[in-house]
């Protein structure tokens, strides 16, 4: 995986704790009720997960294994699909496969994440102002759905040659084995999709995160023009 699209998704990352961070949420360490078997990542994402030190113990790759036998959900289509789709005024494909039961096998006995620093964004942007277990769901602000959404879009378009699936199937394939029935291909950038009466926040949100330092440049030479 190219050094530059690591250090992009690390700047991403560091870019989304930064806009959001003066939002008060009610996740703490060990409330664990949204990690789950059903995260959906990109390979790049699980590229970036790898180098977390938890995962060198060959002990943690097990479990991931023995939760990747069992049924879990898998992901019809990539998220810039279904936003060119949206974009277009097209139906995006069926989405057939249930979610599962089941917690994430990354997580240690007193539910706390052993990758906690490496996880995907998926993970990040699960945050709730209330306890989930209360009412069995997060409750946040649908701005931040919206922006999350789109940085879900800009992390493909980072890895528009990989694939996006479920992270119990990117972390038991790599290299020549990751094309697989259970992982759909990644497309670039078509757009993002915003209400109007968001945009102005949109704007602000994206670029502080597009002006984000990466390497010699920022993270927004790493995208095509939009706007």
């Amino acid at each position: 995986m190219c050094r530059e699209q690591c250090l992009a998704l690390a700047g991403l990352y560091a870019a989304h704790a930064r806009v959001t961070a003066g939002y008060r949420f009610a996740c703490r360490a060990g409330c664990a009720t949204c990690c789950s078997v059903n995260v959906v990542l990109t390979s790049l994402e699980a590229e970036y997960l790898r180098q977390a030190p938890a995962w060198q113990d060959p002990a943690l790759a097990v479990e991931v294994h023995r939760a990747a036998a069992q049924p879990h959900y898998t992901p019809a289509c990539s998220t810039n699909l279904v936003a060119a789709c949206c974009l277009a005024g097209r139906e995006p494909p069926p989405d057939p496969s249930p979610h599962r039961p089941g917690a994430c096998p990354l997580l240690d006995e007193r539910g706390l994440c052993r990758v906690y620093d490496h996880r995907p964004l998926a993970c990040r942007a699960m945050a709730s102002t209330r306890p989930c277990a209360e009412g069995g769901e997060a409750v946040m602000d649908p701005f931040l759905f919206t922006l999350n959404l789109a940085l879900c879009q800009v992390i493909e378009h980072l890895d528009r040659d990989g694939r996006t699936g479920n992270l119990l199937d990117m972390l038991t394939r790599s290299g020549p084995d990751l094309p697989s029935a259970s992982l759909v291909r990644n497309r670039p950038l078509p757009g993002f999709l915003v209400p109007p009466e968001e945009e102005q926040r949109f704007h602000a949100a994206m670029d502080t995160i597009l002006a984000w330092p990466v390497g010699r440049g920022r993270l927004g030479d790493f995208l095509p023009r939009l706007r």
